[in-house]
């Protein structure tokens, strides 16, 4: 069962419901009516009730900003069992949303080349299409990443394909 603890904040007209794990995976969330709450169930719900505002999703916690007209002292508790009740009978807080681009880890690791002034940069994901190579700065403008790369004064000329980058 999931015990959601009442928390005050700053602001008189926002309160904090506080759970004892994340509900969010890095993501914070701010829904100013129940349209834009569409990827939040929970948060729909909570906008049936009169005097909610905006409500607020991130980390371990779901804040509510009220309207004024009531006072979170008359309301605080009722809204705090509504969450619970909904939570504890496996209600979903925040859709995982298809289309919002998945993060990534992405990893790089260097390997040395035959040439001793040379290192190879592997990545696990691919990098570009095309192989190209750049001997100076004044080439490299089609890259962000050579342009900053050449920013290093050891630097000399920088080969970047599929998955590598060589420096």
């Amino acid at each position: 069962m999931t015990k959601v603890t009442i928390k005050d904040t700053q602001n008189p007209t926002i309160i904090k419901f506080e759970f004892p794990d994340f509900i969010t995976q890095n993501e914070s969330f701010e829904f100013k009516n129940i349209d834009e709450a569409k990827s939040s169930p929970l948060a729909q719900q909570l906008f049936y009730l009169p005097f909610v505002k905006t409500v607020y999703i991130s980390g371990n916690f779901i804040a509510v900003e009220r309207f004024s007209i009531v006072e979170w002292d008359d309301v605080k508790e009722a809204v705090a069992e509504q969450i619970e009740a909904y939570v504890n009978k496996g209600g979903v807080i925040i859709n995982a949303d298809e289309n919002r681009p998945k993060k990534q880890a992405i990893t790089v690791y260097g390997e040395s080349t035959p040439n001793p002034a040379a290192l190879k940069f592997v990545v696990n994901r691919m990098i570009t299409k095309n192989a190209v190579e750049f001997k100076n700065i004044d080439q490299s403008a089609p890259s962000p990443l050579a342009t900053e790369l050449f920013k290093f004064p050891y630097v000399k000329e920088i080969f970047i394909d599929e998955n590598y980058i060589s420096v």
